[in-house]
């Protein structure tokens, strides 16, 4: 039955919209409204009006982009979309800081009329189905390749039978785009590895919106294992591979650890500096990549008419400091 209201929500919330695709415009005004300003999701909404001012020079019209950050607070996203709406809006990007918020973002929406798709984190009802378009990232095969380089990095490097070397997997599971790539990560070790390292692998949850969080997390398991030297970080986004690796910085572990980064562009001004100590490698996917398709389906709807696909997921590329610059946008 909630598979049915959510299906129905979001087939009013879409058919709310139809009339925005059948008017004739001049200008358009469109929102981003992001949980925080990351290099990612500025990133991201760069390529959004990039791609928007594309269009408008290609079909002949203007528009306004705005681009707003609820630092990581519910409330304040709320707000920012009211500040949406207020503005008549005629599409909101959004990338909620709280996924329980989403029907209140998706009722709002739907009840002004304005056109609303996730970017990054699903909007979704409370059994986890998604209520309005989503774009984002393939979670668990993005997991997955992370997963099987970290795996062959332990097997090259002799370390499964290593009793100073232990596995921490930094997740977020509060994030449901986030679990999948933990649950990839570990599918891919187990796959390569068997129960190799079982008696020492270790989870510390964060959030990804708090850095200090995060790194505070990862100290507390570093510290608590002084019989460890050499550690394997697994994370599940950009955030916790910085914050790993200022931890195992702070411990003097570096030299002989190693973290497999999920996101890049952080990572990338870090090997641009030639720090290439503590996080060899990377799981890239772009921002850019997903917030392009986000703005070319909701532009495809606004002037053509043409259906949103309810999802879209970009893969990712591993890039390490040799080839990084070869690969990313």
């Amino acid at each position: 039955m909630k598979k049915i209201l959510a299906l129905i929500l979001a087939l009013c919330l879409l058919a709310g919209f139809a009339a925005l695709a059948e008017e004739t415009k001049t200008e358009w005004n469109f929102y981003g409204l992001y949980k925080s300003e990351s290099m990612y999701f500025v990133n991201e909404a760069a390529s959004i009006e990039a791609t928007i001012a594309a269009w408008a020079e290609e079909h002949g019209f203007t528009y306004k982009w705005h681009y707003l950050s609820s630092d990581g607070d519910a409330e304040k996203c709320l707000t920012t979309v009211d500040t949406a709406i207020a503005d008549n809006a005629d599409a909101i990007f959004i990338c909620v800081p709280d996924q329980t918020m989403s029907q209140a973002v998706v009722e709002k929406c739907a009840e002004s009329g304005t056109l609303v798709v996730a970017c990054d984190d699903g909007l979704i009802d409370g059994d986890g189905n998604k209520i309005a378009p989503w774009f984002g990232i393939d979670a668990y095969n993005i997991g997955y390749a992370a997963g099987e380089w970290m795996a062959q990095y332990a097997i090259d490097n002799n370390l499964l039978e290593d009793e100073s070397c232990a596995m921490l997997y930094m997740t977020m599971d509060t994030v449901s785009s986030c679990v999948p790539r933990s649950e990839g990560e570990r599918q891919a070790w187990a796959d390569m590895c068997g129960d190799a390292m079982a008696d020492r692998t270790y989870s510390a949850d964060y959030d990804g919106s708090d850095e200090a969080a995060a790194y505070a997390n990862a100290s507390a398991v570093i510290a608590a294992h002084p019989e460890i030297t050499t550690w394997l970080v697994q994370v599940a986004s950009e955030t916790g591979s910085s914050s790993a690796a200022a931890a195992l910085e702070e411990a003097g572990l570096a030299e002989n650890s190693c973290v497999m980064s999920l996101g890049t562009d952080a990572t990338a001004l870090q090997w641009d500096e030639g720090n290439f100590q503590v996080i060899r490698s990377s799981a890239y996917f772009s921002g850019k990549v997903v917030g392009q398709a986000a703005a070319k389906a909701v532009l495809d709807y606004l002037l053509n008419g043409t259906e949103i696909p309810a999802e879209y997921a970009t893969p990712a590329q591993i890039v390490t400091p040799e080839n990084y610059k070869d690969i990313m946008l």
